[in-house]
């Protein structure tokens, strides 16, 4: 098969181009939970409720980690019960449950305003504010106001420099208009300042695919997979580099490795799709 063969039927493919389009509300919510650690943290929630005088005597960590299960479970729930904890003095950790659970409840503009206006008034770090921007960007983003997102990260990027997961989430953004030059300079940055960041080989090396630099493709991929082997999304991408190349085994077998690793996520999915076209093309 040809090179320009080969590319052809790549068309076939679904591409994933922003790995955050595809990831559903309840994702979204777990992705934050795992990833912003620092507000999660039992101090930083003692901390942030210490702002604000109470009578009870309330456990504000315990209270804090229901509201945010209740946030995956049922949103509404926890909007309401955020709203009661914060009349009894659940400050900033109560506000930030709420404005999770709007954008839970894709209500995403007034769950992102919240957010902003949660990081402007809160005495926390500028690290922490930067946190919270970060999960305020989201929000614009699953709203598809891209420019608002892609603003507010910058000012969390202004506010922890440092940050590597920051520079992935801009880049994401910026992706999704097809700035890919600037979503580059992000992941760069990225990588700079975390070497093992394997959502940031993937995700660059997804761009270096769109953009047909299929050598720098070959390279992020199969760093990210050295570095974590059952990375589902660098699978998926690894089996769309295979089907470019002709090697359509190798491409199956990459894609069942990705549905094998969460059959129910969306990476799954987006791998049965192009197991499907494949299968459709190759009996044409």
């Amino acid at each position: 098969m040809s090179g320009t063969e080969s590319h052809a039927e790549d068309k076939e493919c679904v591409h994933v181009v922003n790995p955050l389009q595809r990831k559903s509300v309840s994702q979204y919510v777990k992705r934050f939970e795992v990833k912003r650690q620092a507000f999660l943290s039992v101090t930083v929630i003692l901390s942030l409720c210490a702002v604000a005088a109470q009578a009870e005597p309330i456990d504000h960590a315990k209270q804090y980690k229901a509201c945010m299960q209740l946030v995956r479970q049922a949103p509404h729930k926890a909007f309401d019960s955020g709203l009661s904890w914060k009349g009894l003095g659940g400050g900033e950790a109560a506000e930030h449950c709420i404005a999770s659970a709007l954008i839970a409840m894709k209500r995403y503009e007034t769950g992102a305003q919240r957010m902003e206006q949660l990081a402007d008034t809160s005495r926390r770090s500028k690290e922490f504010k930067a946190q919270i921007l970060a999960q305020a960007a989201q929000g614009w983003f699953l709203a598809n106001e891209n420019d608002r997102a892609r603003a507010v990260l910058s000012t969390a990027i202004n506010l922890d420099e440092t940050n590597p997961d920051l520079y992935v989430d801009r880049a994401h953004v910026r992706a999704s208009t097809r700035h890919y030059t600037d979503a580059l300079d992000d992941l760069n940055k990225a990588v700079s300042l975390d070497e093992n960041l394997v959502d940031a080989y993937v995700f660059r090396g997804t761009i270096y695919r769109l953009t047909e630099n299929f050598e720098e493709a070959w390279r992020d991929i199969n760093h990210a997979l050295a570095l974590m082997p059952d990375n589902a999304d660098a699978l998926l991408e690894r089996g769309m580099l295979y089907r470019i190349e002709g090697h359509n085994d190798l491409a199956r077998q990459d894609w069942m490795s990705a549905i094998e690793i969460d059959p129910q996520s969306e990476t799954a999915q987006t791998a049965r799709l192009n197991l499907e076209r494949m299968d459709v093309k190759t009996m044409e």
